[in-house]
């Protein structure tokens, strides 16, 4: 009975008050969520804020916190009825002695919670620390590791909640967190604890963002070339081409499902991934209730938007130096608004008037709002809500497919073809793409046509590539080669 009315506490606590606050008046945006294990494992981050433990406990399902423990130092957590009530019922943590006595084994509740299948969210610098200084990780991460052999460890990389809520600082303000999430693995139980201690620690700051940039230096803005198209296999296969090729020269990153990354080791899965923000559900419901429609509907436009997110906070260029997307939202949304029959789509007029309001240069007058909610209901949630600001590409690229050969491959992929997938809309999206283009080259943007089977990948890529490079020495910094350790980027695609 005693259990029950004490889990009845944990998930009323958290579906009431922990993750409206942390979900709903913070705001969390998650990099890899999926990668939490549904079975127990160890869950270790940075420690800056009384906020951090609340935050790893919305990566779980709300069916799990009660088999999830914050660990809590006892000599803090317990000097108060209110801290212990807090930390002990509520937050349903386990108390460990951060000083040991002698003949007491601090870490036996953590290794008998483990053994039992529950799951431990542990802050192994031992305290909060400064902002933005990650301190060493206690031996105690080791030593457990060492006494729950095969245990699964989960780093994460905690931005935002020393802003929010630091020392000394009573009323949290709202600036949002980042949750980057990294893969979970096991470390040899043979080691020595202090050496799985640095191990750890290492993973956790894997996960960091980029630094901050040098006082007085302004690093110029990444490259940006977007390869679009109707046919969606060409399209990928070129887009990791050329990111490959870039990559030797400097870090570069591809925009895709998954997320990638590639420099003078090769390429290989984005650390990072694709943020996801708990805001999805509302955008997606947005979508719906405007009817987005076509390639973005609901769930599908609440994706956009965080990949659109992602692009723009690589703008100072700390990040990568060449930024390829495989497909661009920009030109995406303009070419379904005009291919589709349903809606009247754009004059030049009104289409030039639109990729000004899509990439932030100008607001939608309050006059046009009825014009654009008919023909582009994306375009007009996105700057109305100001949910995104869709980058222009200095290059682009427009694979020329055609459409019944395109068909034939999707239905060869055996899955249900959308209302949208036929020939002739397929015809008319591509005539828009190229429409769209046209204008993008009038604004000084360098467009490549290319012939789907006109000739290779590799071929096409180098093509671009020559461009991208030239466009790198145009503004302003040569494009120097990527250490090949991956030093500068922080190992995260923030």
């Amino acid at each position: 009975m005693r259990r029950l009315l004490r889990t009845a506490a944990v998930l009323l606590f958290q579906a009431l008050i922990v993750r409206p606050v942390i979900l709903g008046f913070v705001g969390v945006r998650y990099r890899r969520r999926a990668l939490v294990p549904k079975g127990p494992c160890l869950v270790v981050a940075n420690h800056n804020s009384h906020l951090d433990a609340g935050v790893l406990l919305t990566l779980f399902p709300l069916r799990r916190v009660a088999h999830v423990h914050p660990v809590a130092a006892a000599d803090y957590f317990g000097k108060t009825l209110l801290r212990r009530t807090m930390a002990l019922l509520f937050m349903n943590g386990i108390p460990i002695e951060r000083v040991a006595r002698a003949g007491h084994d601090t870490l036996q509740p953590m290794i008998r919670a483990l053994e039992a299948g529950e799951s431990l969210i542990l802050f192994p610098e031992g305290s909060r620390g400064e902002a933005g200084v990650v301190g060493p990780f206690r031996s105690g991460v080791g030593r457990l590791v060492q006494a729950v052999p095969g245990l699964l460890v989960v780093p994460v990389f905690l931005t935002g909640p020393e802003r929010i809520w630091p020392r000394g600082q009573r009323i949290p303000v709202p600036l949002g967190i980042d949750a980057n999430v990294g893969k979970p693995r096991t470390y040899r139980p043979d080691a020595d604890a202090r050496v799985i201690a640095e191990q750890v620690r290492s993973d956790v700051l894997a996960l960091a963002p980029p630094p901050s940039p040098v006082p007085g230096a302004r690093p110029a803005p990444p490259v940006r070339a977007a390869v679009c198209g109707i046919d969606p296999w060409s399209r990928g296969a070129l887009s990791v081409e050329l990111v490959r090729r870039l990559g030797r020269s400097s870090r570069t990153l591809l925009i895709a499902d998954p997320a990638l990354e590639a420099d003078a080791r090769g390429v290989r899965e984005a650390p990072g991934g694709i943020p996801v923000a708990r805001s999805r559900a509302w955008i997606a419901l947005l979508a719906r209730l405007f009817r987005t429609g076509g390639l973005y509907r609901g769930s599908k436009f609440a994706e956009m938007v965080e990949r659109a997110r992602m692009d723009e906070s690589l703008e100072d260029g700390r990040a990568a130096r060449f930024v390829v997307g495989d497909g661009s939202a920009l030109l995406d949304l303009l070419a379904w608004a005009e291919a589709d029959a349903h809606r009247r789509g754009f004059d030049e007029r009104g289409l030039h008037h639109a990729l000004l309001y899509l990439s932030g240069e100008r607001r939608i007058p309050v006059r046009q709002w009825w014009t654009f909610a008919r023909n582009s209901p994306g375009a007009w949630l996105l700057n109305v809500f100001g949910l995104a600001r869709l980058m222009v590409p200095g290059v682009l690229v427009l694979v020329i497919a055609s459409p019944a050969r395109v068909m034939a491959r999707r239905r060869s992929a055996g899955r249900p073809l959308e209302p949208h997938e036929n020939e002739a809309f397929l015809g008319r999206l591509q005539d828009a793409y190229r429409e769209i283009a046209a204008l993008l080259k009038r604004r000084g943007v360098e467009v490549f046509e290319i012939e789907d089977g006109a000739l290779t990948p590799e071929a096409d890529a180098a093509r671009v590539e020559e461009a991208c490079l030239r466009l790198a020495e145009k503004t302003g910094e040569r494009a120097e080669p990527a250490p090949a350790d991956g030093a500068g980027g922080g190992g995260s695609t923030r």
